[in-house]
């Protein structure tokens, strides 16, 4: 396993202080190996120099040198994680570990990368979108969530969407499986993302995004398996019509060879945050949040549901994944802005002014004062994905996502590896 932290051993030790200082330069501080040259970002030829830059410098923690990842995440031990979906096609490894800056090994095993018909599809990875750790234990237990939508299908496998939960500390040992009933798989459910809260209820939660056209949200009892789907349907998890975003400075539109359509993808990134479920809905400019409360309560009406969902505004930005740290912020991944934005949800924290109310106080910011801001913005920064924060960092994966085929005029790849992680001083741990 790559433990990065064992670098500091031969590496001079660099102080988070002196990290937040910008004393470190990109691309390689210890105990990074960093990027090669920052004329080489895999794509484009992108540098810091593309266009000013804001936020504090990035480092290089990792290159995807075959295929472009979507899920990140980074335990205790700093060992990376990362998936490789198969929304597009196969790929022979779904989830990996990373061994060195370049090297990965299935995890947690090979047997699980690709289910078989022998297997139960609850038990074995089909379509790997994102791995989390756990809130409370992130020491031993890792959350995979599985869309179970095989390569090129349209529908998940039954029993193949699901949430799994695998012991870090026990070769990666599958503790339980959580399949989404296949009575909920309508209009083509498509799990994307998934946060765990195991401080509610008898077991806890797991709250999932589902980017399929219709969009909604996802809530799993931990306790007894039981799971309901929210928001279906409705204009808070769907894209906007005609929607058209901008990548590089360049329009994006959806494409089947010369066919052109509009990107219809709905609710993906997601966090939890200040007692509330946050989720973006892709092909938008718009986030949401709604109290894990109504979402836990499943005797609740959907229009109940629906009333209770808050709109702060736009964020400025197409955004891809969402994560939250213990410090009340929400960061969002802006990959129309090649940055990653944040909002201040807990009123202790704000440091502006806004609208008549002055900085600091209690309790939570109100939905009217949400004041969405820069955290980093750097021409390396192609499409961040899933991100996860430890150690006072804010990890995170690039992927190029809307230089893929799909994005892409007659469906040319016009990616171009590596891939690139990073990590970027941000002096905050994740929520709990």
């Amino acid at each position: 396993m790559y433990i990065l932290s064992s670098f500091l051993a031969s590496a001079a030790i660099v102080s988070a202080q002196g990290l937040a200082g910008n004393d470190c330069p990109f691309p390689a501080c210890p105990p990074f190996e960093g990027a090669q040259s920052t004329y080489n970002n895999g794509t484009i030829s992108a540098t810091p120099e593309a266009f000013s830059i804001v936020g504090a410098p990035l480092q290089a923690v990792h290159a995807s040198v075959e295929r472009a990842p979507t899920g990140f995440a980074v335990d205790p031990s700093l060992n990376i994680y990362l998936t490789y979906p198969r929304n597009t096609g196969p790929t022979p490894i779904n989830v990996v570990i990373a061994t060195n800056f370049t090297g990965e090994i299935p995890w947690p095993n090979p047997e699980v990368q690709n289910c078989t018909s022998s297997q139960n599809a609850s038990t074995c990875f089909i379509n790997v979108q994102n791995v989390v750790l756990d809130p409370q234990d992130p020491e031993h237990i890792m959350w995979v969530v599985d869309s179970g939508i095989p390569p090129l299908a349209e529908t998940a496998t039954p029993y193949g969407a699901k949430v799994m939960a695998f012991n870090l500390t026990d070769n990666g040992t599958l503790i339980r499986s959580y399949p989404i009933p296949p009575a909920l798989y309508y209009d083509g459910m498509n799990a994307n993302d998934v946060r765990i809260n195991n401080s509610i209820g008898t077991s806890g939660f797991a709250f999932i995004t589902d980017e399929s056209e219709s969009g909604s949200l996802i809530a799993i009892d931990l306790d007894s398996g039981s799971a309901i789907r929210r928001l279906f349907n409705t204009s808070v998890v769907k894209a906007d019509p005609g929607y058209v975003g901008s990548y590089n400075g360049e329009p994006v539109y959806s494409w089947n060879g010369t066919q052109k359509m509009f990107t219809q993808t709905g609710s993906d990134g997601i966090a939890l945050q200040s007692g509330n479920v946050y989720w973006g809905v892709l092909a938008s400019r718009r986030f949401y949040y709604i109290p894990q409360s109504i979402l836990t309560n499943f005797s609740a009406s959907d229009q109940e549901v629906l009333d209770a969902v808050v709109f702060p505004g736009e964020l400025g930005s197409e955004q891809a994944g969402f994560t939250a740290d213990d410090k009340g912020v929400v960061y969002m991944m802006a990959s129309e802005q090649n940055a990653i934005y944040q909002v201040q949800t807990q009123q202790q924290y704000v440091t502006d002014e806004v609208n008549g109310n002055p900085p600091g106080g209690e309790g939570p910011v109100a939905n009217e004062n949400y004041q969405v801001k820069t955290l980093v913005r750097n021409a390396l920064i192609q499409h961040a994905d899933s991100a996860a924060l430890w150690d006072g960092y804010l990890y995170f994966c690039t992927n190029q996502l809307e230089l893929s085929p799909t994005f892409q005029y007659n469906n040319v790849d016009a990616r171009k590896g590596p891939w690139y992680s990073y990590r970027v001083f941000v002096g905050a741990g994740p929520a709990v």
